[in-house]
């Protein structure tokens, strides 16, 4: 979920810079013209990005709301079908598809296998943490070999072994 929230704020840092360098960028052109080229051909560079630039980067903020929404349904409210979404956030089925397609393409929505209609849990995910030359990743001692695990004697932790 903090994802999906970090994506979004950096979206709307860079929407808001093209709001205000357009506005920056007028006054640089009127009070530069004629006298310091470089800093009115900045104003010029200023005006464009934020009058092509600025709507787009808006839409593209607004277009998180939805993901966003989406993915809590997932991860929080804990709905798994794309009927059982669409009914939640008064979307479309098709779009929904659409939605959780993106959110797992963007690794928004992670642990999860989805056949195009229902999310289900992945059992066969890999561990998270990769075991290195033997060492505990959490207290650095050495680890000792077990039929089916590592195992730390200084911490007692348990590391499954890669295949």
């Amino acid at each position: 979920m903090s994802k999906v929230k970090k994506d979004m704020n950096v979206s709307l840092i860079v929407a808001l810079l093209s709001s205000v360098l357009f506005v920056v960028g007028i006054p640089m052109i009127v009070l530069f013209a004629g006298e310091i080229w470089v800093l009115m051909a900045l104003g010029i560079i200023f005006v464009v990005f934020g009058f092509y630039g600025g709507p787009l980067l808006w839409i593209k903020y607004a277009s998180f709301f939805k993901l966003k929404r989406v993915v809590e349904a997932v991860m929080e409210e804990n709905l798994t079908t794309n009927k059982e979404i669409a009914q939640q956030l008064q979307i479309s089925e098709k779009e929904t598809k659409s939605l959780i397609t993106k959110a797992i393409n963007k690794k928004y929505i992670t642990g999860y296998l989805y056949d195009g209609e229902t999310l289900t849990l992945n059992n066969k995910e890999k561990p998270k943490r990769k075991i290195e030359k033997h060492r505990c990743l959490n207290c650095g001692g050495k680890l000792e070999e077990q039929e089916e695990f590592w195992h730390c004697p200084y911490c007692g932790d348990n590391f499954p072994k890669e295949k």
